[in-house]
């Protein structure tokens, strides 16, 4: 009977991992939806937007579809009496966590230092806005459509324009770097302090906080300890310390 009871309280977690799983897929699929889309980057480097703007949603989609395809192996497993199939979502489900850990580590790290390894980025981005913003339709156009969409104001800030060709000719700034209020002098825009496109795009695409990382964890080390008794109950691993 007791080893009944466990098999079935086991049963009821990894049914409970499915779901879990399912849910994170979702929160990762609706996260890509509402995530703003800038053709920004494509101007100078496409693989290095993928890389640091791409990272949450589809890292908790692939995180969510994972857990979820596990809940169903542990399940298999605990009902079928598989030895196999247990041993295998604990091994996947611990490699799962750790690589987690990696991830919610990189992602949450402090937007100042993310910067500093795009530091290559920012060198192509503003030497670009400065000598072809206003020059360039296709170039003008797009920062223009990503600094109105994302409410922000040149790579890192107004000062990015300060020795653009478009400052130079005008004497002015793009209404943006104002609030969209126009006309935009250089007084007007240091009040405003409206941010950069970097950070708002740093910001808004790190869709996994830092609860939302914990929670996860949480779960799967409880996975990986009904992993363990579902074992001890079965008799595979006895007086396994957990």
């Amino acid at each position: 009977m007791k080893v009944t009871g466990c098999l079935k309280l086991a049963s009821t977690f990894y049914g409970f991992l499915t779901l879990s799983g399912g849910a994170t897929t979702g929160l990762g699929i609706w996260s890509q939806m509402k995530k703003s889309k800038t053709d920004l980057f494509n101007t100078v480097d496409v693989a290095t937007l993928t890389t640091i703007t791409s990272m949450g949603g589809p890292m908790l989609i692939a995180l969510g579809c994972v857990l979820a395809l596990m809940g169903v192996v542990g399940c298999l497993g605990t009902l079928k009496k598989k030895r196999w199939m247990l041993l295998v979502f604990f091994v996947i489900v611990l490699i799962i966590f750790i690589l987690q850990v990696t991830m919610a580590v990189l992602i949450l790290l402090p937007n100042n230092v993310k910067e500093k390894s795009l530091s290559s980025l920012e060198g192509k981005l503003v030497t670009s806005l400065q000598k072809n913003y206003n020059q360039d339709t296709s170039i003008t156009s797009i920062w223009d459509e990503t600094m109105t969409k994302l409410k922000c104001c040149g790579y890192k800030g107004y000062d990015d324009f300060t020795n653009s060709t478009f400052v130079m000719k005008q004497s002015l700034y793009p209404a943006q770097c104002c609030g969209q209020d126009s006309p935009c002098g250089k007084d007007k825009a240091l009040n405003e302090k409206v941010r950069g496109c970097i950070h708002v795009l740093l910001d808004e695409n790190v869709p996994i906080s830092g609860a939302l990382s914990f929670l996860i964890g949480i779960i799967e080390i409880v996975a990986l300890i009904v992993s363990l008794k579902v074992y001890q109950c079965l008799g595979h691993v006895p007086n396994f310390p957990v």
